[in-house]
């Protein structure tokens, strides 16, 4: 298999993991949007419900890494031209949640959640990429 023409390979069942894979990579970009929501309202919320609203984000980091960690696995049993992508969501994915934990709900956390925000949206890029690359694929 070559990763480069995006082939499968032998595995017969190419065109059923690459539905549940680009069915995946669609759940994880409707957990970043649920995501960057969370940030949004915790940057905007009062300090007295600080802790319950990083932990409901944290907890839809924590959903979102466990669907991409599946959707790799998924990439990587039809060899898909959306292993790199998912590789760079990965990392980008412990990078913001470090960043969210961070957070302490005082004015010292504008920088963090500027960034924060970015990343968001610069990681809903990369999954609507790989949801193109894992569609391109020829089973």
């Amino acid at each position: 298999a070559n990763a480069a023409s995006g082939t499968a390979g032998a595995n017969p069942q190419c065109a059923q993991i690459q539905a549940k894979l680009a069915k995946g990579i669609q759940a994880n970009l409707d957990i970043q949007a649920q995501e960057l929501k969370g940030i949004q309202t915790l940057q905007a919320g009062a300090a007295n419900g600080f802790a319950a609203q990083q932990q409901s984000v944290l907890d839809i980091q924590n959903q979102g890494i466990a669907i991409r960690a599946t959707n790799q696995k998924l990439a990587a049993q039809i060899n898909s031209p959306a292993q790199d992508g998912l590789a760079t969501v990965a990392m980008a994915q412990v990078l913001e949640v470090s960043q969210v934990k961070s957070l302490n709900g005082t004015a010292g956390d504008k920088a963090t959640f500027t960034k924060l925000v970015q990343e968001v949206m610069d990681g809903t890029k990369q999954n609507q990429k790989n949801l193109a690359a894992a569609q391109s694929q020829k089973c």
